[in-house]
């Protein structure tokens, strides 16, 4: 993974992030900036290009399993709308068991996308990974979630990212038995929206191989410039770093004052970007990485989630 790409003031779209942990369920992630006429920026990743185009065109997050890069089992792209138009697309691969990451445990974890049918309001499984969990993707074939109810019901009705940790023992996460079965801890469920409901990204983490190190979802305090901690995971990193729901932070810090500015999802490899306020004497181990996805509703950013790698 190359880090020769352009950045600003380390955060950019056009940067794949190349320190991942070396037990992470994914092998690459990137952003794509996508211009006026609805064409990804062709020159960053060509390799790529296919999974961006594809939720372009779906105006909905798309997973993909073949004509991917060598290390690469599966892929999924979460477009990002802003006043109606996507903006970003946000690109993750999962690693295959002969990924170049050297580790003993093969690489466990879950992408999913969840979908309005019909005339009830209600969401199905579009589309999804699972590797080599076929029980668990079995009884998501069949599973139907009214808005409001699971995880992908939740996500519609509140149109922000929500993070269910603990899986086996969570009350939301209706599918907590499979997901004990299959070792499953954390599971994080993105909105892809304008105006409508497109659907639900839902990307489900392994304690074996976890996505990420941490996973934070920010929400905007209406009628202040600051950010609540509404919804948390973290795993192997310091006991300092982790913050309690209902933190509020300025939105003058990083991360926060980047996004209100690009306007767009943005990677770093900068540690001292993904802080929100924290001493970064006290916070460590931190995270090395991270990606941050905004949403907004017409042009006003409502929330933001961040994956702490």
């Amino acid at each position: 993974m190359s880090t020769s790409f352009h950045t600003i003031d380390h955060w950019s779209s056009k940067l794949s992030i190349s320190s991942l942990p070396s037990a992470c369920f994914l092998s690459d992630v990137a952003v794509f900036d996508i211009d006026e006429s609805g064409n990804p920026s062709s020159s960053h990743r060509p390799e790529l290009l296919p999974l961006a185009e594809s939720a372009v065109q779906s105006g909905s997050s798309e997973v993909a399993s073949s004509d991917l890069p060598s290390g690469a089992s599966a892929g999924i792209s979460i477009p990002v709308y802003y006043d109606g138009k996507v903006v970003s697309v946000v690109v993750l691969l999962a690693r295959s068991a002969e990924g170049e990451v050297e580790t003993n445990e093969s690489p466990i974890g879950v992408f999913e996308v969840w979908e309005p049918i019909g005339i009830y309001d209600e969401v199905a499984l579009k589309d999804g990974y699972y590797g080599k969990m076929e029980r668990f993707h079995n009884v998501s074939s069949f599973v139907r979630f009214e808005r409001g109810s699971g995880l992908p019901g939740q996500v519609w009705d509140g149109r922000c990212s929500m993070i269910h940790d603990d899986l086996g023992n969570h009350p939301g996460f209706l599918r907590a038995a499979g997901a004990s079965a299959d070792l499953l801890r954390t599971a994080v469920g993105i909105p892809v929206a304008a105006e409508h409901f497109r659907s639900t990204a839902v990307l489900i983490s392994s304690s074996q191989t976890p996505i990420a190190r941490g996973m934070e979802v920010w929400k905007v305090c209406e009628g202040r410039d600051e950010f609540e901690l509404v919804s948390a995971a973290y795993h192997n990193l310091g006991d300092d770093y982790a913050l309690p729901i209902g933190t509020c932070r300025s939105g003058e810090l990083s991360p926060f004052s980047r996004l209100k500015q690009e306007m767009r999802a943005l990677v770093t490899d900068d540690p001292s970007e993904l802080l929100a306020g924290r001493d970064k004497d006290v916070a460590a181990p931190g995270p090395t990485s991270g990606l941050a996805i905004p949403f907004f509703e017409g042009v006003t950013l409502t929330s933001i989630t961040l994956f702490l790698f």
